[in-house]
């Protein structure tokens, strides 16, 4: 009898340097556009203070990320099936301890994420900022999808983000999605500036993986628990999900290797403002 060999799913980041940029919007929806793609798809809550996908889906788990980091059980335990058709580890809000979690309690979840067989893509929905939380699941990751908006602040909060996950832990590839723009030349736009910025001051590209305007579609399907690739799939933020979703659908997980790092002294500007390494 053949053995069927083991698969080593891809696993993606979904974070910002700022909140309230549609992190959980983009994660649910991305998820649900794979699993129509037939890609098996587990999201994972990773903003352990303040959980919102279970929310955002209509979902009253019974157990949750708690059960696992103060109990004795694992990722594969607290599992739920979704209404996008694909999987959900969903975490927990207001709970002490759960906001700043020990160095152990967050190693003991990587390592059952990279443990995780039976999936194609896994999606880590992360809290916003560079805590010591949001970090290490960037570092877990195969591939970081940075979400940003017009804002000043966003933009140089991500392209912090990204500094220092470059010069202290080498890494040199991120999506970045643009939320909310007037329109796809706005999004392309406020892409090129981030861009230009990170070839300029760190020596390598972004990667646009795509936009999403500014639409009444997407707050309505928030606040009616709906996932808008499957409420209104003709919409024009739907169609572009669909598409970053064939995009994740071709990713590979990332081969091993240490992580360098090559701290470097500038002192870079965005619109205006100054920040220095």
């Amino acid at each position: 009898m053949k053995m069927r060999k083991k698969r080593k799913p891809v696993i993606v980041c979904i974070t910002s340097g700022k909140g309230g940029v549609g992190k959980t919007f983009l994660a649910v929806n991305l998820a649900a556009a794979l699993a129509e793609k037939g890609k098996k798809t587990l999201v994972v809550d990773c903003d352990f203070g303040l959980a919102n996908v279970d929310i955002m889906l209509g979902i009253r788990p019974v157990r949750t990320m708690r059960d696992v980091v103060f109990g004795d059980a694992t990722l594969a335990d607290v599992i739920v099936k979704t209404p996008g058709g694909f999987d959900l580890v969903p975490a927990c809000s207001g709970v002490p301890g759960m906001a700043q979690l020990l160095y152990e309690h967050i190693e003991r979840i990587k390592e059952m994420i990279r443990s995780l067989e039976s999936y194609d893509l896994i999606l880590l929905d992360t809290g916003a900022g560079m805590t010591e939380v949001v970090l290490q699941f960037n570092l877990v990751a195969d591939r970081s999808i940075l979400v940003i908006n017009r804002e000043l602040t966003c933009l140089t909060d991500a392209y912090a983000m990204i500094k220092v996950l470059s010069q202290l832990f080498g890494r040199d590839a991120f999506d970045i999605v643009v939320n909310s723009s007037a329109d796809k030349e706005e999004g392309e736009r406020i892409f090129r500036h981030l861009d230009a910025t990170s070839r300029r001051f760190l020596g390598f590209p972004l990667t646009h993986l795509g936009s999403l305007v500014h639409d009444d579609e997407v707050p309505r399907s928030i606040m009616n628990q709906e996932i808008l690739v499957k409420a209104v799939p003709h919409s024009r933020n739907a169609r572009s999900c669909a598409s970053m979703a064939g995009a994740l659908s071709r990713l590979r997980p990332r081969p091993p290797g240490a992580e360098g790092t090559q701290p470097t002294i500038a002192c870079e500007r965005i619109g205006g403002r100054h920040t220095t390494a």
